[in-house]
Order: structure tokens, then C-alpha cells, then sequence
């Protein structure tokens, strides 16, 4: 008897056949190709600054007309004191009630520092990355800073609830108590960007899934097939084929492939072992099996519906953002719907459209980051699902970069911030948990999603087109 036969026998569906729906992503959506980098035009020896000059030129003046709508420029009072605009930091007056604009700094006691590297010699290795950058017993200090210089914000209790990571644009209001000082009060973000219609008529549903994660291992093979089966409605009952073959189009959210973490294991790995003209051993932290198996993985899933793949932060793929597509070479099988719209190989954040629906997805490493700035009793506070929220209203969703955050060194430009458009739906890739709700900026919505790692939890989530909503579905061995 045939596996699928086995997994759905003594199920009676009376004949009854589910038609899927296919969503295919567009080719032709304008910010398709918004992360693509062109392999021979990528400059490297560029400076940020200019990438930072573009974010506050962009956010500045957006900052600028909420604030002034909310405390103004001495029409306004609070206990009876007029608030004031002040054009810089260094022109803020001790005493006086002022708000004023800049870039959000962080110093923490675990932030990697290039200058420490140089002066210990080690600037020419890559360093181990933290798992947080702060100490619970020591906040990070928080600033703001502009062209004049940085003033520290103080009120551990508003900033405990209002969370301000480096990078951000926002505009902050409060008194100067000591020289370099500023008691911050309150906060606003820039204006939301615009958000197209939302399609009146969609239908089928989307499968997002990350962290799967495939390794050389066997136990988990069994869990990926029947995630296999699911997908392409040979599951269960009635009702589970119907779940199934109403899936139009799977998201694979990144972190495919597990790398080899057994250092031995790497050693054992000869075939993948080679000599570079210095000497030194390259060996690969991958095994040639996983590429195989996620390729095979595709194969039987893409007959019934279309695959798009992002990469991760544990795949084959540069470790700056925005990662490029994973190769063509990993999915041989499959190398003949390359260049469609069956296969589609995307980077790592990316904008999708669908039927009118923009979405944006990243693999999640934008999360995770700003994760190491919230001390580990504190996470409850800002949970992924937070931080996305927090995304919308600094309008960036990577404003760690390049910080402390791998990016490519943009010119003149940064792709992460939402500049003309807000998308319908953000979805982030391996994560704790699933949580997923729809918020209101300026009265532009956006549905959150939070995607699990799914070798941890067994769960993918649905987005349903026709309803926006959102469930999650655990598979269990």
C-alpha cells in the first residue's frame, strides 16, 4: 500500500474531488525586484552614512507633521508650560519643555564594536554574534542624536514601555534635567506611508511556513511528510483535504536547511573539503543530503500548488541583508520551472503581490535582532509580534541596519524603511510562536504574522484571501 493510501485509509469523502485555487505571485509588481541586487554591480566600498543621510531625509519631515499637529510650536502647553520646537539637540535649554527630532542610538553592554576589534587585531575575523546585547541588571543607555550631537533620554519606566532601538526616526518631548540629559515624556513616529486599496474580491488561502530546517537526520523525515501530504490535500479527513487542497500557494519563510553544528562531523565531510591557493581548508557547514531532501520536498509539493522560497539565516546564502535568492543548483529537480511563476526563488526581506495583495516578508533575523536590545525579563513586554507593530510605526522594519545587523552599503538609498507603500500583510519567519492580529496605523491595516519554526512546533499557518484572517495548523507525530 502506497504511504498516502496508508495515511488516509477507511476515509470516506463520497467521491467528492476539492478544486484547488492557485494564487500565483506576480513577476511584473513593481517592487518585485526591491532587494534584488545585480551580481555585477554590487559595490561594497561605500560608506553608510549616505544610507543613514537618506533615512533621516526621508522620515524627517514625516516626524515633523506629527509632531507638530500633536504639541506644536508654542501654541500648545502642559502644566501650564508652552512647549517649544527646537531645531537641534544642542540648542535645547535646561529646564524649559521642547520637543525636537533625531536618530535613536543604543549603547549596550554587549554590542559588538568594530573598534575594539582593530585595536585587539581581530577586525579581519568574523565575530561570534551575541545572544543579547544587553545585561539584566544594566539597561542599554538610550539616545537621540543628530548633526549637532546626542542627548540621553532618562524615564527608565516610559521606556520600558515604549520601545526605541538604534536607527529609528521619531521626534521626542520632554525637559532637559542636567547638562546632556532629557527626561523624555512622550514620543511620535512619521507619518504612515500610503497603502494601495485592498482587492474586494480574493480567493484560496496561503501556507507560510518556516524553520524546517532539514538535516541529514532521519527522525524528522516522517513529520516533513506528512506536512508533505497535508499540503497537497491527500491528508486525513474530508474537511483536512479540503483545508489542504484549498492551499493556492506555500511560503516557505526561510531557514530551509540546518547546518552541521558537530565540528567533527564537519571534519568528516572530505568530499566537501577543498584547498583554497593559500592553503587553508574550505569546509562546507552543509551536507549535500539536505539539499537532496528539501529539493524532493519541492518536487512533490509543487505538482499540486506553486513554491516560492525565501532564504534564512541558517541557509546557503550571503549573510548580509537583503540575502539574494538560494541558488539555482539546490533545486535540480525542479531547475525546469525556474523563471515561472511555479518555482519562485526570493530574497530575503521581500515584497510579494498577490491577486492586489502586497505583502512583505522577512526570514525573521530583523526580529530576532531587536530581540538582543530588550533585556531576556523583559521579552514578555515586546514580543515578536510587538516589534512588528513597533516596525509600522517607525516605518522601518530594519532599523538595526546596519548597526548592528549585517546590510549591504546602500548609496544614497534604504530599502527598509516604507518610503511609498504600506503593505497589507508582514509576515516574519522563524519565530517562538505563532501570533497574528490586524492593526490600524492612520487608518491604513496591516495583518501581523508571526511564523513558527516548524521542526520546534510542527505548525504552519493559513492566511485566508477571501476573510484576511488567520489559523494555525499543528502537524503532531
Amino acid at each position: 500500500m502506497a504511504y498516502s493510501q496508508y495515511l488516509n485509509k477507511g476515509v470516506e469523502d463520497n467521491g467528492s474531488k476539492v478544486n484547488r485555487s492557485v494564487n500565483t505571485i506576480s513577476q511584473d509588481f513593481t517592487k518585485r525586484n526591491e532587494f534584488f541586487l545585480n551580481p555585477g554591480s554590487r559595490k561594497y566600498g561605500n560608506q553608510y552614512f549616505s544610507m543613514y543621510q537618506y533615512r533621516l531625509k526621508n522620515l524627517k519631515n514625516r516626524v515633523y507633521t506629527n509632531a507638530m499637529a500633536k504639541w506644536g510650536d508654542g501654541t500648545k502647553k502642559i502644566d501650564g508650560q508652552t512647549i517649544i520646537k527646537q531645531d537641534k539637540i544642542l540648542d535645547i535649554t535646561s529646564n524649559k519643555l521642547c520637543w525636537v527630532i533625531g536618530t535613536v542610538f543604543c549603547d549596550a553592554k554587549y554590542k559588538l564594536n568594530i573598534l575594539n576589534d582593530v585595536e585587539k587585531g581581530t577586525d579581519d575575523v568574523l565575530p561570534l554574534e551575541p545572544v543579547t546585547y544587553v545585561d539584566n541588571d544594566e539597561s542599554a543607555v538610550v539616545m537621540i542624536e543628530d548633526e549637532s550631537g546626542r542627548a540621553i533620554l532618562h524615564n527608565q519606566g516610559f521606556l520600558d514601555k515604549n520601545l526605541l532601538v538604534t536607527g529609528c526616526i521619531v521626534a521626542v518631548l520632554g525637559i532637559e534635567i542636567q547638562a546632556g540629559i532629557f527626561e523624555i515624556m512622550d514620543v511620535v513616529y512619521p507619518e504612515s506611508a500610503p497603502q494601495k486599496p485592498l482587492p474586494t474580491q480574493m480567493e484560496g488561502k496561503i501556507a507560510l511556513v518556516s524553520g524546517l530546517n532539514i538535516g541529514e537526520e532521519g527522525h524528522y523525515d516522517l513529520k516533513l511528510e506528512i506536512l508533505k501530504q497535508y499540503l497537497i490535500g491527500e491528508l486525513g479527513s474530508f474537511d483536512d483535504k479540503s483545508q489542504g487542497g484549498s492551499i493556492g500557494q506555500l511560503i516557505i519563510a526561510g531557514d530551509s536547511i540546518m547546518p552541521i553544528q558537530n565540528l567533527t562531523a564537519e571534519k568528516d565531510l572530505k568530499d566537501y573539503i577543498t584547498t583554497n591557493n593559500y592553503g587553508s581548508k574550505n569546509i562546507s557547514r552543509y551536507n549535500g543530503e539536505s539539499f537532496r531532501k528539501l529539493d524532493q520536498f519541492i518536487n512533490d509539493i509543487i505538482i499540486s500548488l506553486p513554491v516560492a522560497v525565501m532564504p534564512g539565516d541558517h541557509d546557503p546564502a550571503e549573510i548580509c541583508l537583503p540575502q539574494q535568492a538560494m541558488h539555482k543548483s539546490l533545486f535540480k529537480s525542479n531547475k525546469s520551472l525556474l523563471g515561472g511563476d511555479r518555482l519562485v526563488r526570493l530574497t530575503n526581506p521581500q515584497w510579494l503581490e498577490l491577486g492586489g495583495l502586497r505583502m512583505l516578508g522577512t526570514s525573521g533575523q530583523n526580529v530576532d535582532d531587536i530581540k538582543k536590545y530588550v533585556e531576556t525579563n523583559k521579552q514578555s513586554t515586546f514580543t515578536s509580534l510587538q516589534i512588528m507593530e513597533s516596525n509600522i510605526k517607525w516605518q522601518n522594519f530594519v532599523p538595526t541596519a546596519p548597526d548592528t545587523l549585517y546590510c549591504y552599503p546602500y548609496e544614497d538609498y534604504d530599502p527598509f524603511i516604507f518610503q511609498d507603500e504600506l503593505p497589507h500583510v508582514y509576515f516574519v519567519g522563524n519565530q517562538e510562536k505563532y501570533q497574528s492580529e490586524t492593526i490600524e496605523v492612520e487608518g491604513n491595516k496591516v495583518r501581523l504574522i508571526t511564523i513558527p519554526q516548524f521542526d520546534k512546533t510542527g505548525e504552519i499557518v493559513i492566511l485566508d484571501l477571501s476573510t484576511m484572517k488567520t489559523e494555525v495548523v499543528k502537524i503532531e507525530l
